[in-house]
């Protein structure tokens, strides 16, 4: 099976529902060395166009004064909009909560490219400028730590730098269980852990072959926060909208109507899109199919049923 790609977003949102139980390793990644019991995962109410939501990381030891990390993950370097979006949001976040916010850039995995920015430099009339730099995290400088360290929890993550995960992918999916299962975790870190390696694992391997590996792992993958905010968001986003949608049309009918046709549309879509990512892309015939759902509930029910079977004929027969 090819490797299907695995959205920038889909990512941080599975990444920022792992974190929040493994709120020490963004500041283990940058060499400190702090008691998770001083640390609490936090949303924060800054909202621009990169994400819903942002997960700050406050370090409060007793007697110190707070600090912040948030982090942002990466599979390839940002483009300029994403990259002023990293530099803007501490800053915000620094003003409403009143303590100091550290930016730092997490890279996934190294791939093709030779450069991956920390700051962003503009420079103006007769050579002024302005520099602004954030702390930059290269995830794959620590595979020593991650395989058998301090960052083992990591370990999921290994799956995305295999040149050829179809041949070696699934050796490293047992490993990276077994190390979950070693690394003495707590059962919520060791399921949100879990839970990670399976959503990266099945943008390349059919959901038997995980089931296999996972055995009765499964119960407690299914029921993570990691795959529910996954879902969850993709919902949300749907209704928010559609609800603008049905505000643009300026006529109460017109509002009723397009929050309805808007919903349906939205979560057709998303279904569409979260199972081109499972199944690949869908026939003629199965888009007619769903075009002809017109329940936004059951299509949301088929959503979260995705990880159940491997083709989307299943999933249609699932109705």
């Amino acid at each position: 099976m090819a490797e299907t790609p695995l959205p920038h977003k889909a990512l941080d949102i599975d990444l920022k529902a792992f974190f929040k139980v493994h709120k020490d390793l963004p500041f283990r990644l940058l060499g400190r060395q702090v008691n998770p019991a001083h640390i609490r995962a936090e949303d924060t109410s800054v909202v621009v166009r990169e994400l819903q939501a942002d997960r700050l990381f406050v370090h409060e030891p007793p007697g110190g004064p707070a600090e912040a990390l948030m982090p942002e993950f990466f599979m390839d370097p940002p483009k300029l909009p994403q990259l002023l979006d990293c530099l803007i949001k501490p800053l915000q976040a620094m003003r409403n909560l009143q303590i100091k916010v550290i930016a730092v850039l997490i890279y996934l995995r190294k791939g093709a490219y030779a450069t991956f920015p920390d700051g962003l430099t503009v420079e103006g009339f007769e050579g002024l400028q302005n520099h602004y730099q954030v702390e930059r995290v290269l995830l794959w400088e620590h595979e020593a730590e991650i395989r058998t360290g301090a960052l083992r929890a990591l370990a999921p993550l290994l799956l995305l730098w295999e040149d050829n995960p179809e041949e070696t992918g699934l050796a490293l999916v047992r490993e990276g269980i077994r190390t979950i299962d070693a690394a003495g975790f707590t059962d919520e870190q060791r399921r949100e852990s879990l839970a990670l390696l399976y959503v990266i694992g099945f943008r390349t391997f059919a959901a038997s072959a995980l089931r296999v590996n996972f055995g009765d792992k499964m119960i407690d993958v299914k029921q993570t926060e990691t795959i529910k905010e996954w879902l969850d968001e993709a919902r949300d986003e749907a209704r928010v909208e559609a609800l603008e949608e049905g505000l643009e049309k300026g006529r109460e009918e017109g509002l009723v109507l397009g929050r309805i046709e808007g919903r349906v549309g939205k979560a057709r879509d998303l279904l569409v899109q979260h199972g081109t990512l499972r199944f690949g892309k869908p026939r003629r015939k199965t888009l007619t199919a769903l075009d002809r759902i017109p329940d936004e509930a059951r299509l949301d029910s088929l959503a979260a049923r995705l990880l159940e079977v491997e083709t989307w004929d299943e999933l249609l027969a699932l109705q």
